[in-house]
């Protein structure tokens, strides 16, 4: 990338091309940080001269200016502002000298919830000098350089990086983080093997038919009670009444047939 760089110090502004190298996850969780790199170093066909002497013992600060928007629209992801320091310098610089090698940089994103994806993109910065301590100096940064992308050039797009974002629920450590502690749902939703069933109709009528039956003389009762006709008993109540209109009948007769004989005995005898 093509930067406009001016000194701290005051002074023109020139033009310098860097390297800019933007790295982050290869997918990321909703709600959850993870981690994305900035490096920016300048090429070696473009000189980019330290504006003023450099002390033994220094150390080299890098602020990158680096924004993260999320898809859809609405969705946001915060970015933290890393401000790096390299390593202390073994050796001072000399002014005009060649800068020394600037720190990689460490940023943490946070998509929110619903975001599907990330899209950072890596802008301006600016170079700051921390003297060592012990020397005197005040160890309150001093301003190298502020870089910004150049307006003009064949080199001025940003380097972007976009790492698609996937929800908490989704996550492979959620999933696993589930499955180490069994719930009671998940042993309530064993069910038994489906076994094959017969169905038996039975066809039931309000009135069933009824059946044929031979008639016997044994239907009645066959030990009669007592109490005669009262209790309908019939012959077995006393001497069958018709033993009486019997013998009333053979009376009436032998009475009829008596008076005959004696009427005819009482005749006169004709000479």
């Amino acid at each position: 990338m093509t930067y406009t760089c001016t000194p701290g110090t005051g002074g023109t502004a020139v033009t310098h091309d860097f390297t800019v190298t933007l790295t982050a996850s290869t997918t990321a969780v909703t709600g959850t940080q993870y981690t994305a790199t900035l490096s920016i170093q300048p090429l070696t066909t473009s000189a980019f001269p330290a504006p003023v002497q450099i002390a033994s013992g220094a150390a080299i600060e890098l602020q990158p200016t680096v924004s993260a928007s999320a898809l859809p629209a609405g969705m946001t992801a915060g970015v933290s502002t890393p401000s790096p320091t390299g390593a202390a310098l073994t050796s001072a610089v000399a002014a005009q000298g060649t800068m020394p090698p600037l720190p990689m940089a460490t940023l943490t994103v946070t998509p929110s919830t619903g975001a599907t994806s990330v899209v950072l993109t890596a802008k301006d910065f600016k170079v700051s000098m921390v003297a060592p301590a012990g020397t005197g100096t005040t160890t309150t940064p001093t301003t190298l350089y502020n870089c910004v992308v150049a307006a003009t050039g064949a080199n001025t797009a940003p380097a972007v990086a976009t790492i698609p974002v996937t929800s908490a629920s989704a996550s492979p450590s959620a999933s696993a983080s589930a499955s180490a502690s069994p719930s009671a749902s998940a042993s309530a939703s064993v069910s038994p093997t489906p076994r094959n069933t017969r169905t038996v109709y039975e066809t039931v009528f309000a009135s069933p038919t009824p059946s044929k039956t031979k008639k016997t003389k044994s239907a009645q009762v066959e030990n009669t009670p007592g109490g005669g006709a009262a209790t309908g008993g019939g012959g077995d109540a006393g001497p069958d009444a018709r033993l009486f209109v019997l013998t009333g009948t053979a009376l009436m007769l032998a009475a009829g047939a008596g008076g005959l004989v004696l009427r005819t005995r009482r005749r006169p005898v004709r000479q």
